[in-house]
């Protein structure tokens, strides 16, 4: 059966004008030849306004109009479904939202479309991601996307997991704190945190917090791409960091700041307990234990301009990238002397500047830096070393 403005069945009528779904039947050439009152109410015309009219008067543009006529209109002339939620455009010229779906009728030559007035659960969808898109910039990313993707439960837990923990401090910037006005200090520091905070997100860091100059950082948790993984990663992104802070030292001079700020930095890997701490009503998501302040030794042991890594994370990074034995350090709360390493470069940038021989297969591994002082020391070991193969 056609539908023809005044050619519908007693019971549709009766269904057309009474439904609280607002519809609208448009011909070939979407021109609109049938609305109910619920249409026209929703969208602030009268029938007599609308009939005859082409459907472009109710988008807001001829963008949309075209668009809506390639996902929808030609769509549901094929027999496909359609449930969009589409902007259009009311009488007073008033944005609105409606869920439309459609269905062919006449043998295709006309779309019954239904719709549904859904603008206040849109703008209610927009103030809740724009409110989250505020509460994700006082997040770690991977820690805002478990919560609100349902991984992670809000609440007071904590589990055992090893990760690799990096500890930093602008040497030299409590001495400068009386000298700048608080204005230039907060420019300063929030120039340096958006740099290394860009630097730590890029290696996938967990950004724990920042403590004045001092920032805490995690790998392995909530995501992890393995220990040995986590660890170069985290070790990359502290020579990375080292690197920036060369090219902000000469803003910072041309700025007036002539103090040469340099930051010290310590990591270490072991297990942690990870996850939420505090009351129900106010949670911090962190890491706690003997690890995390071994971490933090490191980076106050650590020289200006220095990487101090454990003897952990260098088991985990030492065939990748270059790194000095340095002394034993007494640390409190751990019986015995922890050694420390520095951390050099990668073995593909030291091989560029410095004489430097690397070899690595089953049961060998060499590594010999030329430009070592006691070279004579070096040769008489690697003589005693042959004789014994030799003898085997």
């Amino acid at each position: 059966m056609k539908f023809k403005n005044n050619q519908l069945s007693s019971r549709f009528k009766q269904v057309y004008h009474n439904t609280g779904f607002g519809i609208m039947i448009v011909d070939k050439n979407r021109d609109l030849i049938e609305v109910n009152p619920r249409f026209c109410e929703i969208l602030g015309f009268t029938r007599e306004e609308l009939i005859g009219q082409n459907a472009k008067i109710l988008h807001i543009s001829n963008k949309t109009y075209n668009e809506f006529g390639e996902k929808a209109f030609n769509q549901v002339r094929n027999k496909k479904p359609v449930n969009l939620d589409w902007p259009f455009r009311k009488k007073n010229k008033e944005k609105i939202w409606l869920h439309i779906a459609g269905d062919p009728v006449a043998d295709k030559d006309e779309v019954l479309w239904t719709v549904v007035d859904i603008t206040e659960r849109v703008k209610a969808k927009d103030k809740i991601e724009q409110l989250a898109s505020k509460l994700s910039v006082y997040l770690s990313p991977q820690i805002y996307q478990s919560i609100f993707s349902g991984k992670k439960n809000v609440k007071i837990e904590a589990y055992r997991k090893k990760l690799t923990v990096f500890f930093s401090d602008i040497k030299g910037f409590t001495e400068i704190t009386d000298k700048l006005e608080p204005e230039v200090l907060s420019t300063l520091l929030n120039s340096y945190l958006n740099e290394m905070s860009q630097i730590a997100l890029k290696y996938g860091g967990t950004i724990d917090k920042f403590v004045g100059d001092a920032i805490l950082i995690f790998f392995g948790d909530p995501e992890t791409k393995g220990e040995r993984e986590d660890a170069k990663s985290c070790v990359l992104m502290a020579i990375e960091m080292q690197k920036r802070m060369s090219h902000l030292r000469g803003i910072w001079q041309d700025q007036g700041i002539t103090n040469p700020l340099e930051i010290r930095i310590g990591i270490n890997t072991g297990y942690c307990n990870v996850g939420n701490f505090g009351s129900k009503n106010r949670l911090d998501y962190t890491i706690i234990g003997g690890e995390v302040n071994l971490a933090s030794r490191l980076e106050s042991n650590a020289m200006t301009g220095q990487i101090l890594i454990s003897q952990e994370t260098y088991a985990l990074i030492k065939n990748d990238i270059f790194c000095e034995k340095k002394d034993e350090i007494k640390v409190k709360g751990i019986a015995h002397k922890i050694q420390t390493y520095e951390v050099v470069g990668l073995y593909s940038e030291i091989t560029q500047r410095r004489n430097f021989l690397k070899d690595e297969f089953d049961g060998f591994n060499l590594n010999i830096d030329l430009n070592i002082s006691k070279k004579s020391k070096v040769i008489n070991s690697l003589e005693q070393m042959l004789e014994k193969l030799k003898k085997n």
